[in-house]
């Protein structure tokens, strides 16, 4: 964690997005919990020194797949340096599989939110969804996190070996420019 806070502080980086695992391979449990929480404030504090803005994205995993969960910890840890930068997909599937509204979850990061994560999944799926292949509500999301002040973001593109992958980027940029443009109408 500190050479990669190095590097964006040398590059000018200013957010690094984190991957909301306390661990990956295996089930969470007490300590890795422990550790996750140990190991954060020791990078919030290094990252704090050098400026640079730790912040979580939402995952695939029960442990920090909404916003409200991402919350818990940037308020455990308390730190203008420690925020939220949720993945509208990922979100979007926490949603159905907790019966909430992904809107309500984003406000809950309300001033935590430095950028947000456009991605396009389907019900129990993540990865390597085709832009309007999926569910996820791109212009009301976008609405919201302009509401709460967040103008940037990051698309997650997927390369599975298409010959057309050009095609596929310029698709993909026009999709969601259309989606950003209709959200700040």
């Amino acid at each position: 964690m500190f050479k990669a806070i190095d590097f964006a502080s040398n590059i000018g980086v200013r957010i690094i997005q984190l991957a909301g695992y306390d661990i990956y391979y295996d089930k969470s449990c007490d300590k890795s919990k422990a550790n996750f929480i140990k190991n954060l404030k020791i990078s919030v504090e290094y990252a704090s020194i050098k400026g640079i803005i730790l912040a979580f994205e939402t995952m695939e995993t029960d442990f920090m797949d909404t916003v409200e969960k991402s919350m818990k910890y940037v308020s455990l840890i308390d730190s203008p340096y420690l925020g939220v930068y949720p993945d509208i997909g990922n979100l979007t599937n926490a949603s159905k599989i907790y019966q909430i509204n992904v809107l309500d979850d984003i406000k809950l990061g309300k001033g935590h939110i430095f950028a947000a994560h456009l991605k396009e999944t389907i019900v129990n799926h993540y990865r390597e969804i085709e832009f309007g292949e999926g569910h996820t509500d791109f212009v009301e999301c976008i609405k919201t996190l302009k509401e709460l002040g967040v103008n940037m973001y990051t698309a997650e593109f997927w390369y599975v070996g298409q010959d057309n992958w050009q095609q596929t980027c310029i698709d993909a940029n026009k999709f969601l420019k259309d989606k950003i443009k209709l959200a700040y109408k």
